[in-house]
């Protein structure tokens, strides 16, 4: 751990909502290695909806930092399902940790936001400044519109009361550890789950949503917490910033490979009356270099371990 990451955060009291989630976890054993004192509520602790929760535990524990991981969201199925609930209270939760980290003197407020925040055709590499020409829209698109409701709170709160926020956008997350079932997936662990589970059953043919042609980037956990551990230390802007690997991944390519890691020999099919989500999704991710962030992991080294760590779970 670089050693003025070290001097910012060894024993300075940091709220990570969220922190039991799939990359809470990453973010908290990041956060312990610089020598973090971790705060560390489950939903039955504090109910982010909740004003008087909020202002209660903000008053009994006064975190000095706060990483805001906590979402309500889900694969595009469930995004389908729920366009209202995921913008209410993914705006709501963020807007209420906001307002009370500014009013009880959080030093800074990490967000973490999604790519479903930039607009249909955001030319590709999406840079962070084209993340306001449009509106997020598709099957994401109110869960994308809450994110960017949160990036705006955070600009206009550093323009009236000078609140330190930073907001990043990672590119699709996966790695051990990630939400396997069927209702909250997304698209890396829905496959992995997919193409396991037929090859243990003996499918002779696996179906996947979608055409295969929209591509994504996918930047494992681990990456992504060295990132937001850096960006805590470091970083003073309110302006979004991307985190990815900066390679673009066709979604046909990606279940080839998990096919292959998987070693699953049946054929691969395509279900071509579901919904593809955006077209395309890769990230420049030059920006991220003023902290002096750059991801370690390749995708192919990622998902292997990954499918192994699903595979252990199973059995």
């Amino acid at each position: 751990m670089p050693s003025d990451i070290l001097s910012t955060l060894h024993e300075r009291s940091v709220l990570v909502t969220g922190a039991n989630g799939f990359l809470g976890q990453y973010v908290c054993d990041s956060l312990r290695a610089a020598g973090a004192v971790l705060l560390t509520p489950g939903r039955s602790d504090l109910d982010l909806s909740k004003q008087a929760e909020v202002e209660a535990y903000f008053t009994a524990n006064t975190p000095e930092f706060v990483v805001h991981l906590a979402a309500e969201c889900g694969g595009i199925g469930a995004n389908l399902e729920n366009p209202g609930r995921y913008l209410y209270a993914n705006a709501l939760m963020g807007l209420m940790l906001i307002d009370a980290s500014r009013r009880y003197g959080v030093e800074k407020f990490v967000l973490i936001s999604t790519t479903c925040a930039y607009p249909k055709d955001a030319p590709i590499p999406l840079r962070e400044e084209t993340i306001w020409d449009g509106p997020p829209v598709g099957a994401t698109g109110p869960y994308g519109l809450a994110k960017r409701l949160l990036h705006d709170a955070l600009l206009a709160y550093k323009t009236q009361y000078n609140f330190n926020g930073v907001v990043l956008v990672p590119a699709n997350l996966y790695g051990p550890g990630d939400h396997f079932q069927p209702d909250r997936s997304h698209v890396v662990p829905a496959m992995i789950r997919r193409y396991v589970d037929a090859k243990a059953e003996k499918h002779p043919f696996v179906i996947n949503w979608g055409t295969g042609r929209p591509s994504r980037e996918f930047l494992h956990a681990r990456d992504a917490a060295e990132a937001i551990t850096l960006a805590l230390a470091r970083h003073d802007d309110p302006n979004p910033v991307n985190l990815g690997t900066g390679v673009e991944t066709p979604i046909a390519e990606l279940a080839e490979h998990i096919a292959k890691h998987a070693e699953y020999e049946g054929e691969l099919r395509w279900d071509t009356s579901k919904p593809d989500g955006q077209p395309r999704r890769c990230l420049d991710t030059s920006r991220a270099a003023v902290f002096g962030f750059q991801a370690r992991t390749a995708l192919s080294d990622g998902l292997k371990e990954t499918i192994s760590w699903y595979k252990k779970q199973i059995h």
